[in-house]
């Protein structure tokens, strides 16, 4: 049971202690306060095309955007999301790596725009090769977020229930991988039956790549040293519950009736928040009454690259730095500290794309094909990408390339006639 909020729900950022909302199209673009004049024609401009040419190197987040669109709108629009997404610093995560899908648009079309609506044939055209779309899964109009009415931990119990016991082991942990002289693999686990140890023909690595860095070490030190130049910055998630009464009646996002509407707000470096981002849980998930009557939830980031000592911070020091922060955005003056729902600190979090992680990256496969370790492939969120439904996307790409591998390797083993 998934549900998925609206798509027309307002985005904010906070500019000049205002929460504005994102522009959702051509006309609010033009039209709408989030971008000055000046702003509004330089990112225009440099949408078709006029614009500084490419470089011919490797250019960060920062310098992709602000070539192509202009500073004002690297600083108000995707500086905040850079934050929001990926905890990092767009002066340092790769434009190509990170923002890839977007970064593509340039070679496809010249600009942005060009390369935009080229962009939407391709995927008009996958879509039409792939058929019609699983009457199962939820409608989807436009970007939104969505979230199972369980929570997250429906979908790997969900993948679990469907695979079976046999398939699916819990609490076995990888101790050592080795490769066997035939080209399979020996993986010994601590488990709670003792150790135990099994061969397989391929394995599919999804931890941590600093974790992946250890596994591997013995059988492929090249790629552990590879694996090892990934950054993952602390980040923490704090989820606190207010009386729904204790927003401002005249914030941006405050709902008459009280409470706030929208998918939430990111707040850019700049401006002297030091929370990273605020969802509005109560009103994205309301179908879910995740929280009781009369009281309103949000989930805040905290931390990332430019703000590594929240991993020092203790709970309630976590959820006093997200409260007071509130208080200068949507919260009542003189609102006292909310209900604590959750706090949770990862001390590596998030992994960093940043320039050269490509290159990283390649390091690592070709580290693995040096040592004969062909049946291992790297995934993990640090291969293709940090959003949940890139993560899906490419374990079925990843499945494929399982698939052609084992079909490869069996037809080898077949004597010619």
């Amino acid at each position: 049971h998934a549900g998925v909020a609206d798509p027309n729900s307002d985005r904010y950022v906070l500019w000049d202690k205002e929460l504005r909302a994102l522009p959702k199209d051509i006309p609010t673009a033009v039209l709408g306060t989030f971008l000055t004049w000046p702003g509004k024609i330089r990112a225009g401009l440099g949408a078709i095309g006029i614009r500084p040419p490419a470089p011919g190197k490797e250019e960060s987040v920062k310098e992709f955007v602000s070539r192509n669109l202009g500073v004002e709108a690297f600083e108000r629009l995707i500086e905040p999301f850079c934050s929001g997404v990926y905890a990092g610093d767009p002066a340092m995560l790769s434009s190509v790596a990170a923002t890839g899908r977007v970064q593509r648009l340039e070679p496809l079309g010249g600009s942005l725009v060009v390369g935009a609506l080229k962009a939407q044939k391709e995927a008009y055209d996958a879509a039409k090769a792939r058929g019609p779309r699983d009457p199962r899964l939820p409608k989807v109009e436009g970007q939104t977020v969505g979230s199972f009415r369980g929570g997250l931990k429906t979908f790997p119990e969900g993948l679990a229930k469907a695979l079976g016991p046999e398939k699916v082991r819990l609490e076995w942990k990888v101790t050592k991988i080795a490769k066997r002289s035939d080209g399979s693999f020996a993986i010994t686990y601590d488990t709670p039956e003792g150790v135990q140890t099994i061969t397989t023909e391929t394995v599919v690595m999804t931890a941590p790549a600093y974790v992946t860095a250890d596994t591997v070490e013995e059988m492929a030190p090249e790629t552990s040293t590879a694996l090892r130049k990934f950054y993952y910055p602390p980040v923490a998630s704090v989820t606190v519950s207010y009386p729904e009464d204790s927003f401002r009646l005249d914030g941006t996002s405050a709902l008459p009736g009280g409470g706030l509407t929208g998918f939430g707000q990111l707040h850019p470096r700049s401006q002297g928040i030091r929370t990273l981002g605020t969802i509005y849980s109560s009103y994205l998930f309301s179908q879910d009454a995740r929280q009781p009557k009369g009281e309103f939830m949000i989930l805040n980031y905290i931390g990332g690259a430019r703000d590594v000592g929240i991993k020092d911070l203790s709970d309630e020091e976590l959820v006093r730095a997200v409260h007071e922060d509130a208080l200068q955005t949507i919260l009542k003056p003189n609102t006292p500290l909310p209900k604590t729902v959750g706090v949770k600190v990862w001390e590596k979090a998030i992994p960093q794309f940043n320039v050269g992680h490509l290159d990283v990256l390649a390091e690592a496969k070709a580290g693995l094909a040096k040592a004969g370790c062909d049946g291992l492939f790297l995934g993990g969120n640090y291969t293709a990408g940090v959003a949940l439904g890139r993560c899906v996307e490419f374990g079925v790409e990843q499945g494929k390339d399982i698939e052609v591998y084992l079909k490869s390797k069996k037809s080898a083993s077949v004597p010619a006639r």
